[in-house]
């Protein structure tokens, strides 16, 4: 299926430049970034920066950069971005963010249902996996909700997830 995938309450769509505004204040927000570790930029030049990068950019088949919206008012609550992974635990990994302003609706859990879905029939990704600070247990909760199942922790103790839905 084509973008923008749809929910029952969001569309995940490519990101364009009028997403700038929100993605700052998503990206520069420190209840965003202390979780966050390597996934978007840190400040205004950064953000401006990734925008010109990936704005209209269906990406090279190697990543997904999805940008989260209401279906009511196009609103943007958050991003997800995917890609190839280097680890062996799975074929891509995962990272996520919503907005403060839009957590506790389960736009996460929604958001990355639709993701993986898309990545796995669309795009023909068998295995993805996400990790999250050992304190982040709201991220953990999103995974799992989302059907990921929990593996070995990383080297540092943070929980890992894995979406393999072919294999047992």
């Amino acid at each position: 299926m084509p973008l923008p995938v749809l929910t029952n309450r969001l569309a995940l769509r490519w990101p364009v430049e009028s997403d700038y505004p929100a993605l700052c204040t998503l990206w520069t927000d420190p209840r965003v970034a202390r979780f966050m570790d390597d996934y978007g930029p840190r400040d205004r030049e950064g953000v401006r920066d990734w925008v010109n990068t990936h704005a209209d950019n269906p990406g090279n088949g190697t990543h997904a950069q999805l940008i989260l919206t209401r279906r009511t008012d196009a609103e943007v609550v958050g991003w997800i971005g995917l890609g190839a992974s280097d680890d062996p635990l799975a074929d891509w990994s995962f990272g996520y963010a919503v907005l403060p302003a839009h957590r506790s609706h389960g736009y996460a859990t929604e958001a990355l249902r639709a993701a993986l879905a898309y990545c796995h029939q669309d795009l023909a990704i068998p295995t993805l996996w996400g990790e999250c600070h050992p304190t982040n247990t709201a991220s953990a909760h999103v995974m799992q909700s989302a059907g990921l199942t929990r593996t070995t922790p990383s080297q540092t103790g943070s929980p890992r997830f894995v979406f393999a839905p072919n294999k047992s």
